[in-house]
């Protein structure tokens, strides 16, 4: 798929990549551009044909967020908006709350899709931008990379998981220091946090990502799903529940075509063929 405002190139290995092109307002996503990474994310988390998917940002950005002269604007693309355009209706509170948790799905998808996902970080990340870089579940940066939580400076508290996955990956207290005083973060800083899985020169990045991303792209489609699903569990329940989650999961597995095929290519001492069933 090739837009104006999202690009798409799927290689060889199963791989797809995903570039936010909106490259003149530093990739920061308006109303429409919203929309099509809900519809796209959807998508992608479907398609047998992808097995790892890479966000990244054209230009000098990874992404700035929202962008602060769409803010709230109505998609045109929406029947709703269509409808309504500026009725009271269409401005109400909660009907401008239930868009946001909508798009807010994006993150959700980028978290919970059954393959592994990785923010390739040039430049700023910034607000709900930085959000979607922490919901992917790996994070390869350039040595241009920076981080900002950017809410608090606008007199907003945040959107898109970002609090949740900072918090899970930092802490509480210092979760709240970069969310409250909005500080920018420095690259070999977010490293130093453990925020980062690589930190790389920008001449290598794209190699740097192609490479790691390439190693996941290989390895047996439902055991990184489920390993997936098994590690978010640990987050997000409680031991029992936790264990019975990797319990279910490991049985799935065992009985997989690619588990035969693993356990066959052991005893012949060659490379597995991993094919996702």
């Amino acid at each position: 798929m090739t837009d104006d405002t999202l690009l798409t190139q799927l290689n060889a290995d199963g791989v797809m990549t995903v570039t936010l092109n909106r490259p003149a307002a530093r990739n920061a996503f308006d109303t429409r551009m919203q929309r099509g990474m809900l519809d796209l994310f959807h998508d992608l988390s479907r398609n047998p044909e992808v097995r790892v998917v890479v966000l990244t940002g054209a230009g000098s950005a990874f992404c700035t967020g929202g962008d602060v002269k769409a803010l709230g604007a109505p998609d045109p693309d929406d029947p709703l908006a269509q409808r309504f355009g500026t009725d009271p209706v269409w401005l109400d509170l909660e009907a401008r709350v239930d868009r946001l948790r909508r798009f807010m799905q994006s993150s959700l998808m980028l978290h919970r899709m059954g393959k592994p996902t990785i923010a390739m970080v040039r430049g700023a990340a910034a607000g709900a931008g930085m959000a979607l870089a922490l919901a992917c579940d790996f994070r390869i940066a350039s040595k241009t990379a920076f981080f900002l939580t950017s809410f608090a400076k606008i007199g907003m508290s945040g959107d898109f998981g970002g609090s949740y996955f900072l918090t899970k990956l930092v802490g509480p207290a210092k979760a709240k220091e970069l969310y409250m005083l909005g500080d920018r973060l420095e690259a070999e800083e977010a490293q130093r946090l453990g925020l980062l899985t690589k930190l790389v020169e920008d001449a290598a990045l794209e190699s740097e990502t192609a490479a790691f991303a390439a190693r996941l792209a290989a390895g047996a489609p439902v055991a990184l799903r489920y390993i997936k699903e098994n590690i978010n569990a640990a987050l997000d329940e409680m031991l029992e529940r936790a264990c019975e989650v990797e319990t279910r999961n490991m049985i799935r597995t065992r009985f997989t075509q690619d588990s035969k095929e693993a356990m066959a290519a052991f005893f012949e001492k060659r490379e597995p063929r991993f094919r996702g069933i």
